[in-house]
């Protein structure tokens, strides 16, 4: 049984496919028209380029386009003669009876045509799970499953102290129950249970065989063995830890698999001028949870990517009036597009001019016709690709926060936007009390959970409209759009006291650390003026005694 959204994408292929039949006859006299002009051309040597140009131009596009709805026997007989052309427009001359043979395979297409009536295509099919992630966020439901009861409530309150929602268990079978009946978000299991003849990694596996979808698993355990690692790995894990547990990056690996699941959807632009094509693609990428925009008249690229901001660009290597290697060219000339990802999507089956066409600013090439499932997963691969360059450039790479210029400009946004919708933004700084201290004491690389501890817990209980970034050494920005100073005041008093109540092991020790805050609203002049009066409410809260918010008065 098929859902409404599922009812509806096949009604959409099914319409696209009766477009396409009904626009297949046209095609196909066109073709035999070039046909018919190809025969009183006369001598074969006398050939017209002009005229070779359209036929091979007429081929390559319906051999890239028939297999996607339906008319796989027609795309690759088409296919066939289309590189025959392709070899009397490289200069060889074909014989009388090979050139009557061309013409005749043309003349069959109809034939062909008939074999993959409208009636007939009843196999248009669409996976119940689209494969790239949707917009949607889960409510972060993590189950513990551990039987040392001292440890689960750490991990159960830091878990909780980072915003994540959790129950625990003690028991597999328990755990193998409540899985059954509620699915989590995530599973942190314990390899070893006390009283039970089977594993941790045992346990999921067998969860994992009977689940419709991969269940997200880390394990925790005091084993480091190749053994122990193997079986997490065939239990699905994607993620390893060894005790005595170093939870801020536990905590930064659930993020990051829960990020992939609650991501925003991935911009594709598609740029070819076969229009019903790309439409097919467009509602095969789209119900895998993509945002798609179409191009067919390559000049309108430029304002396409200006507006639309796409992270992978999918390019026939045929456009009208330039090549689609061209086009690749011209986006690499803005320095704000190279982290843009470029595949070449077309016919083109030369691998010399495929190889060609990625060294001028491409970086991969798919061929058509392609398969639904196969192009959901290329271009799932390619945008994330996309996706983490962009990152790697915006963000800091110990927290994945905004850096200082990217957060200093996203102040800036903001507060334009404040004045436009007559709203208001608060802006706070934030610095760890006594940081130093805590390097100096523990050690850098103790210093950096910490750091990453307070970059994770400003993610997780900040909403995904703010704005967080590193400003530098142990002090962050945040950015609070549409949020009083009274409300900024309450959330930040909350963050606040969640973080001091995150425990640090270093060997035998567990330690606290604090946090300072100064927070001002937009009633001021500029952002300029917003971050040094928060900067300076900062200096008051540390003044004061430190571990407080302070609001510019």
């Amino acid at each position: 049984m098929i859902s409404n959204t599922q009812q509806q994408v096949l009604e959409q292929l099914q319409a696209l496919r009766r477009e396409y039949a009904d626009k297949l006859p046209g095609v196909l006299t066109r073709l035999t028209a070039l046909g018919q002009d190809l025969e009183r051309s006369g001598a074969p040597e006398k050939l017209a380029p002009e005229l070779l140009k359209s036929l091979y131009q007429e081929l390559h596009k319906l051999a890239g386009s028939a297999g996607s709805f339906g008319f796989d026997a027609l795309s690759a007989r088409a296919r066939e003669q289309e590189l025959e052309v392709k070899k009397w427009l490289a200069g060889r001359v074909p014989t009388t009876t090979q050139l009557g043979d061309f013409v005749a395979n043309i003349d069959n297409f109809s034939r062909l045509m008939q074999h993959s009536s409208p009636e007939s295509i009843s196999d248009v099919s669409v996976d119940p799970a689209p494969l790239a992630a949707s917009a949607e966020a889960s409510h972060s439901l993590i189950y513990v499953l551990e039987d040392d009861q001292l440890l689960a409530s750490e991990l159960t309150l830091a878990l909780t102290n980072f915003g994540y929602q959790v129950k625990h268990y003690a028991t597999l079978t328990a755990a193998e129950e409540a899985v059954i009946e509620q699915r989590p978000d995530f599973l942190v299991v314990d390899v070893m249970f006390s009283g039970d003849e089977r594993t941790g990694p045992e346990s999921i596996a067998e969860l994992q065989r009977r689940s419709g979808d991969p269940l997200s698993v880390v394990f925790i355990s005091a084993r480091d063995d190749f053994d122990a690692y193997l079986a997490a790995v065939r239990a699905g894990a994607v993620g390893y830890f060894v005790k005595p547990l170093d939870i801020p990056q536990l905590v930064n690996t659930l993020e990051a698999q829960l990020k992939l699941a609650q991501g925003s959807p991935y911009r594709i632009l598609i740029v070819d001028d076969d229009v019903l094509l790309s439409r097919h693609y467009q509602v095969i990428l789209e119900h895998a949870g993509m945002r798609v925009e179409l191009v067919s008249d390559p000049r309108e690229v430029l304002d396409v990517m200006r507006r639309f901001h796409p992270e992978l660009v999918l390019l026939d290597l045929h456009l009208p009036g330039c090549r689609g290697y061209e086009v690749a060219q011209l986006i690499r000339l803005n320095p704000d597009w190279l982290r843009v990802a470029i595949a070449y999507l077309s016919s083109e089956s030369d691998e010399q001019a495929q190889a060609n066409a990625v060294g001028y600013g491409g970086e991969d090439f798919l061929t058509k016709p392609i398969s639904d499932l196969r192009l959901v997963s290329a271009v799932c691969v390619r945008a994330a690709r996309s996706r983490q360059l962009s990152e790697a450039i915006d963000r800091d790479s110990l927290t994945g926060l905004l850096t200082h210029a990217r957060i200093k400009e996203q102040v800036k946004v903001e507060v334009q936007r404040a004045r436009r919708t007559g709203k208001v933004v608060s802006v706070a700084m934030i610095d760890l009390d006594h940081f130093k201290s805590v390097n100096d004491t523990y050690g850098h690389a103790l210093g950096d959970r910490v750091i990453r501890a307070l970059a994770q817990l400003l993610r997780q209980r900040l909403r995904q409209t703010d704005g967080i970034g590193r400003y530098g050494g142990e002090e962050f920005v945040v950015i609070l759009p549409d949020c009083e100073l009274d409300a900024a005041q309450v959330i930040l008093n909350d963050l606040r006291e969640s973080f001091s109540a995150v425990n640090f092991n270093a060997s035998e020790v567990a330690f606290n650390v604090t946090l300072s805050c100064g927070v001002v609203s937009s009633d001021r002049e500029d952002d300029d003026q917003l971050l040094e009066v928060a900067d300076k409410a900062l200096y008051r809260a540390k003044a004061e005694g430190r571990n407080q918010v302070c609001a510019a008065g």
